[in-house]
């Protein structure tokens, strides 16, 4: 039985080899699936040469599934036949100054090495990449997983070094992209997590609220419904009722209760009536839009309430993209894992009952777990 994320970490992964070309590691992000970075296959992709895959002493052939090469993305994911391996929890990103922590194969360490990194931030246009320094990335560790200290989660994934000759560090690809690219492999991943809770059940008290995938408090069997609290402005209530509508057959199984201040500025009591339930409420949505930001009082009271309770281990709160919120990225609550996981908001899916089918199976989810069933 491995006894910390840093065991589990390298038992997810595994060494990738294109013979007489190029190396570099990958890891398992769900059954039979390897997540690496393009570039260290790319050499197979164009020459149609078998990429060898190693993993606790058996070696066998990746299949190319999907490959991204073009402008900043360098994602490649494979197929293997490997079984009764681990996967990632690959989950969240990082912020300035997190601590960072991978494992791979770098040429001059053949077994495999780990190397610690700090973060100095985010990089790209759309702020899609994560910048670190002091490790040394060697030729090989290209597609490592990087597993952020603070929430025991892998945010990323390394893709190169900014000076392989000394401790300047490197960049990798924050996990929303990976989502954003393979959405399969969201899907994949909480299947997968959901059966087996090892990685989960590694993570400290404090991982747990940082990550934002659960409370601190244990769920508690009960025939009361969980109480949600939906926090949104009046510009978005038509999306508002669509979303409900994929909510009501919970609330038909008595699963969970929901409230929603119509109309927060009806006066005083409305607000105190709002505050009760905020109080309340074991799962707290955030329904994000350029007016929900806009909105002091949204921004000042229900979200800095929504924060203390997550701190407090009291409530899950869950972000829900709904219009694209220049400034989202610098809140507070943008560590926490947002809905719909590929960071598509709502509006600019073709198919919007498709994203809040998605986003209404996760409450379940998280409703379900809340309730001790």
């Amino acid at each position: 039985m491995l006894q910390s994320l840093y065991e589990l970490l390298h038992a997810c992964t595994v060494r990738i080899v294109v013979p007489k070309v190029s190396q570099g590691t990958g890891f398992f992000v769900a059954p039979g699936r390897v997540l690496t970075c393009s570039h260290v296959i790319e050499a197979a992709q164009r020459g149609n040469i078998p990429v060898e895959v190693t993993w606790n002493g058996q070696t066998a052939t990746g299949h190319i599934q999907e490959f991204r090469n073009v402008s900043s993305l360098d994602l490649a994911l494979l197929e293997v036949n490997l079984s009764n391996h681990p996967c990632v929890l690959l989950h969240g990103g990082a912020e300035p100054f997190s601590e960072l922590y991978s494992f791979g194969y770098p040429d001059i360490e053949s077994e495999g090495a780990s190397t610690t990194f700090a973060c100095e931030g985010w990089a790209g246009e759309r702020q899609e990449l994560l910048k670190f320094k002091l490790g040394r990335v060697r030729p090989g560790m290209s597609g490592s997983p990087l597993l952020n200290r603070e929430t025991g989660c892998v945010c990323g994934i390394v893709q190169f070094t900014l000076d392989r000759n000394i401790d300047l560090g490197g960049k990798a690809m924050l996990s929303k992209v990976v989502f954003r690219e393979f959405p399969e492999i969201e899907t994949q991943q909480a299947q997968f997590h959901e059966q087996d809770t090892h990685w989960s059940d590694l993570l400290s008290p404090k991982q747990r609220q940082l990550s934002g995938l659960v409370v601190a408090s244990d769920p508690i069997k009960s025939t009361e419904p969980i109480e949600i609290f939906v926090s949104y402005v009046r510009e978005d209530e038509t999306l508002r009722r669509e979303f409900a509508k994929h909510l009501k057959p919970m609330k038909r199984e008595g699963l969970i209760t929901d409230w929603y201040a119509d109309n927060i500025d009806a006066g005083v009591e409305q607000k105190k009536e709002a505050k009760v339930h905020l109080d309340a409420a074991r799962i707290i949505l955030l329904l994000i839009s350029p007016d929900f930001l806009d909105s002091d009082y949204h921004y000042d009271f229900e979200m800095a309430q929504a924060l203390e309770r997550h701190i407090a281990g009291t409530a899950r709160v869950i972000p829900i993209l709904l219009r694209h919120t220049t400034g989202w990225e610098k809140t507070e609550f943008h560590k926490l894992q947002a809905l719909p996981r590929n960071g598509r908001p709502i509006k600019q899916w073709l198919d919007r009952d498709e994203a809040f089918a998605q986003i209404a199976k996760e409450i379940r989810i998280v409703a379900e777990k809340l309730k001790g069933i």
